[in-house]
């Protein structure tokens, strides 16, 4: 008999290995790996999963939709001080801004 946090933990395998996957995919199949994407949501939404930051900003806060660097999202580095990181999703045109920290 399965528990609930172990299926909560297989979810959350399954998310993560869909999100790999929908980026990996994201280059050659774009509907794929949106549709990829589209299931990793649901089955996060689903069983209450959340993700690390390494996956979760793949997924665009204004449509929901996968936005992968250079595929359909642009980024741009400000000049400023401390450099402001801006990515804009090219589905809806939201745009996502992160403090860059220095190295």
């Amino acid at each position: 008999m399965k528990t609930r946090a172990n299926a909560k933990a297989d979810a959350a395998e399954a998310a993560r290995s869909l999100m790999v996957q929908a980026v990996k995919t994201s280059a050659g199949d774009l509907v794929l790996a949106k549709k990829q994407a589209q299931l990793a949501r649901k089955v996060m939404l689903r069983y209450n999963v959340r993700l690390d930051y390494s996956e979760r900003r793949f997924i665009c806060r204004g449509c929901k939709k996968l936005i992968v660097p250079g595929v359909n999202a642009r980024v741009r580095v400000g000049s400023g001080n401390p450099p402001i990181i801006r990515i804009t999703c090219l589905e809806c045109g939201h745009t996502n801004r992160k403090i860059a920290k220095r190295a």
